[in-house]
């Protein structure tokens, strides 16, 4: 697996309407959909098939983290890469391969489509790292053939609608429907309106390679830890309390909340029957330098992290020119 540092993208809420964009050409279509970055986090399942939650998770959604899908009438279902000068190299396993033409085929059968599709895909970031490449990937392929089925075939679905269907392929990829930060709980999935927001992302890949645990295999294992037991109970409090803290612009509660989730779910990680963990030394060094620079500044970005090696770290609008310093000083001391 790579190891470094590289600084990945930035990207700004664009508000909270349906975040897709889409081409229709000569018998095919063109869809990308954006990744989004969990601060309440997913992890563990009431019911494996739907991809069921137990508890309640809250992201923000990365508008310029962006999976393309390229949809062309075929013989078969088919997958294979979506070759671009702007895109990253994507291969996926035969495992990915039948979980992305099953839901697709599960798609078609609920929408009555007989066309077969070649489907080619890629992502503007690496793929299998850690960067919820699984939540655009599949919010693209169903708001495509959502909108195949639209245009030939009068299927006229509110948004919530569509992010269910593709909640049953990935569960996180319903919460790439909407823009800025977005609820999935029992009773769907909602735009939250909070006085911060136009926030600046910015992710430090600490590496960029193919995890050896999918998040899938995480969902399973962590309900098996001792730290389990009460973990829907304490990402329900840190719900309501980021919620409060998003609400009163306190944005160091909001942070030291997102801090405690993200340690919390790599806790489980570590803790289960067979343990595993994401975070490489890279990941802990910048962790500490974070921490640090936080208590010496009183102020900094909310951080979280994924199942991956990588930090993400969400800025304010006001805070554009501690956004570059910050990126630039952790360049700089984690690359020694």
């Amino acid at each position: 697996m790579d190891s470094g540092f590289s600084e990945f993208i930035h990207s700004h809420d664009k508000g909270d309407m349906m975040t897709s964009s889409f081409v229709f050409g000569a018998g095919n279509l063109e869809v990308s959909m954006p990744s989004n970055i969990a601060l309440i986090k997913y992890m563990g399942k009431t019911q494996v098939q739907g991809n069921l939650p137990t508890n309640a998770s809250m992201s923000y959604t990365l508008e310029n983290l962006r999976t393309f899908v390229l949809l062309e009438e075929s013989d078969q279902d088919q997958w294979s890469p979506l070759v671009r000068d702007d895109l990253y190299p994507l291969e996926l396993s035969d495992k990915g391969k039948q979980r992305f033409l099953s839901h697709l085929q599960m798609l078609k059968k609920t929408w009555k489509i007989q066309k077969n599709f070649h489907v080619r895909s890629a992502n503007n970031f690496e793929s299998d790292a850690g960067l919820a490449s699984s939540a655009s990937s599949f919010a693209a392929l169903t708001m495509a053939v959502y909108q195949w089925a639209a245009k030939h075939h009068g299927v006229d679905l509110h948004l919530q609608q569509i992010a269910d269907y593709s909640r049953q392929g990935s569960g996180s990829s319903c919460r790439s429907f909407y823009s800025g930060w977005v609820l999935w709980d029992q009773q769907g999935i909602h735009h939250l309106d909070f006085p911060l927001k136009d926030l600046g992302h910015h992710c430090l890949v600490l590496d960029a390679g193919k995890k050896e645990v999918s998040s899938s295999q995480a969902h399973v294992r962590v309900v098996e830890s001792l730290l389990f037991q009460g973990r829907p109970e304490r990402a329900q409090r840190r719900y309501q309390d980021l919620c409060a803290s998003l609400k009163n612009a306190d944005w160091k509660k909001s942070m030291q909340i997102t801090w405690a989730e993200f340690w919390d779910m790599h806790a489980l990680f570590e803790t289960c029957p067979e343990p595993f963990g994401y975070m490489n030394g890279q990941s802990q060094k910048a962790l500490q330098i974070l921490r640090q620079m936080w208590l010496d500044e009183n102020d900094g970005p909310l951080i979280t992290m994924d199942a991956g090696p990588n930090i993400h770290l969400l800025f304010r609008k006001d805070q554009a020119s501690l956004q570059q310093r910050w990126v630039s000083e952790l360049k700089k001391e984690v690359s020694r």
